[in-house]
């Protein structure tokens, strides 16, 4: 009786020692700063930096609940669309209670229902939008300028990816920009 328990304690310990050597690792996400677009990304997606490199804060308080965590803010311009900027706010929280009450208010504070375009196509509490006439304060808003944003949850971290411009096509570049950077999680 002794030996079975034994085997059987055994084995699990190889099965399980067998799964950790097989399951691959992929990439590791530690920081904000391993989501930010490198140069190839930047080429792939056909935008350029709009002149300054990103910021990154390693000690970012967050307003929720003055949680230390990680903070990058990009700002780049897309080639193929004249005046048409694009801002990248990676946020990583201490909990998950910090990043859902952040998510909560960020993704609909202000807006209203007419521009939603789709929710949870990027992962669970994604959110993706165009300005809309029933937006809080958007009869201050230019006419004829779109501004789309893009806010995805992935583990600890938020996503928000903003563009400002008078092209409607933007859409389809802040979707790819949201794949590239969730693609880095693996």
């Amino acid at each position: 009786m002794k030996l079975a328990i034994i085997l059987a304690i055994l084995l699990i310990l190889i099965g399980g020692w067998l799964i950790v050597q097989v399951l691959p690792s992929g990439p590791t996400i530690s920081g904000t700063q391993n989501m930010v677009l490198n140069e190839q990304d930047l080429q792939q997606l056909g935008m350029t930096s709009a002149g300054t490199d990103c910021y990154t804060d390693e000690e970012y308080s967050n307003i929720v609940d003055s949680s230390l965590g990680q903070y990058s803010f990009c700002n780049y311009t897309i080639n193929s669309l004249n005046d048409t900027w694009v801002v990248i706010e990676l946020q990583k929280f201490a909990n998950y209670e910090a990043l859902n009450g952040t998510y909560l208010y960020d993704s609909s504070h202000l807006f209203g229902a007419k521009g939603l375009i789709s929710e949870n196509t990027y992962g669970d509490q994604s959110r993706f939008r165009v300005n809309s006439e029933d937006d809080y304060g958007a009869e201050f808003n230019e006419p004829g300028v779109y501004y789309y944003h893009l806010w995805i949850c992935k583990n600890l971290y938020l996503i928000h990816i903003t563009s400002s411009g008078r092209s409607k096509e933007a859409d389809e570049y802040i979707a790819k920009i949201g794949r590239q950077i969730l693609s880095k999680f693996g």
